[in-house]
């Protein structure tokens, strides 16, 4: 237990009193369950609500008996919300290196979840991704999975979606240089372009603490007055310099990629994001009693209504868990009985929906669009 702890210090410092008092009250539930050695343990490297997701649904596999009457217990280590692939490869290297730890739910990022593969396979560990959409984690390796599709498919739908505007707008493209971005990027332009639509303004942003970094940028996207910018980056970063957009560029729509989502726009004060469109990877309408029950329990915790990320996080532990109620506690059975999902064995249920994976370990895409702000409506459920 020396080498393991939580990623509490990451997140106490930006985090709300009583969210960071509930990490803390989940740290000491984690920490005695690794006192019992009979206990099943999953390794997990997500930000806080991805955490909360999946620590709920631990809580209700051991309410209800645990594993085949086995604990089970969620371990984690430092780094949980890096985009450093050395940190990512150091977190990796820990939970792989430990017996105990039967499959890794993670990483939070595209970047880190790349970069952590390349441990997970060659120590035969399985890697289950719930957000990781870059298009390159299709050949991570045989121990590779995600829940949400790859962004190949998401590319298509979003430019799909630009190009059947009426009438077309003029379209920026302002993406984040890194491993998520830049793929996206490339579809998403290809795709327009092949529809007749080439981007008024087309640049990747600079990730910075600092809005003036893209006070040039900024400056030149005004000269080319788009009508719609599309975004293939986070909120966090939006919102940096969203107050010289709009400056800049008062009226423009903004399109958001999946990357948008999360707890940056539940807690903005500023309503900042207001009005901006963007895909989620989960139906958060879903009528599923599961779902509700999820939603149920961050009202009574006084928490935002949670994230893709913890959706899915919640279904990567029953997933695994069922994984392991059906073969037993051995890595390889694990990793085999997910690859049979949806083709000799039907896909399982999760509170996001029909789960099997593709050869390559991804999940079949679904795309819905949301608005910040905006009262809900009826999803745009889409494929490419």
């Amino acid at each position: 237990m020396s080498q393991l702890s939580t990623p509490i210090a990451l997140w106490n410092m930006h985090r709300r009193v009583h969210a960071a008092a509930w990490v803390v009250s989940m740290t000491l539930v984690v920490v005695l369950a690794c006192d019992r050695s009979s206990a099943y343990a999953l390794g997990i490297v997500l930000d806080l609500d991805g955490l909360r997701g999946a620590t709920i649904a631990m809580e209700e596999i051991n309410a209800h008996g645990g594993i085949n009457g086995h604990t089970l217990e969620l371990r984690s280590v430092g780094g949980a919300g890096s985009y450093k692939a050395s940190v990512a490869l150091e977190t990796a290297s820990v939970l792989a290196a430990d017996p105990a730890v039967l499959a890794v739910i993670g990483h939070t990022n595209s970047s880190a979840s790349l970069a952590a593969s390349q441990v997970y396979n060659a120590q035969h560990v399985v890697q289950l991704a719930p957000t990781t959409t870059a298009p390159v984690y299709s050949e991570a390796g045989p121990y590779s999975f995600r829940l949400a599709g790859s962004d190949v498919h998401q590319g298509v739908f979003v430019a799909n979606h630009v190009l059947a505007l009426t009438p077309r707008p003029r379209t920026a493209v302002l993406f984040v240089n890194d491993d998520y971005g830049r793929p996206l990027h490339e579809i998403i332009v290809s795709r327009l372009r092949a529809g007749s639509l080439s981007p008024v303004y087309d640049s990747p942003y600079a990730v910075s603490e600092s809005a003036a970094d893209n006070q040039e940028m900024i400056e030149a996207l005004a000269r080319a007055h788009p009508q719609l910018i599309v975004w293939i980056g986070r909120s966090a970063d939006f919102l940096r310099f969203q107050p010289l957009l709009r400056k800049a560029l008062p009226v423009v729509e903004v399109f958001g990629t999946d990357g948008f989502s999360g707890n940056t726009l539940a807690d903005d004060t500023l309503h900042l994001p207001d009005a901006v469109s963007y895909v989620r990877l989960v139906d958060m309408q879903r009528p599923d009693s599961g779902l509700r029950r999820l939603f149920a329990r961050y009202k009574r915790e006084g928490w935002h209504e949670p994230s893709d990320q913890a959706v899915l996080a919640y279904d990567a532990v029953q997933l695994l868990a069922e994984a392991v109620r059906v073969v037993g506690p051995k890595r390889e059975a694990i990793r085999s009985w997910l690859t049979r999902l949806g083709t000799d064995l039907p896909p399982v249920q999760g509170l996001s929906g029909a789960i099997a994976f593709s050869p390559e370990g991804d999940r079949l895409p679904q795309y819905f669009l949301a608005t910040v702000g905006k009262a809900r409506q009826a999803p745009v459920n889409g494929t490419p």
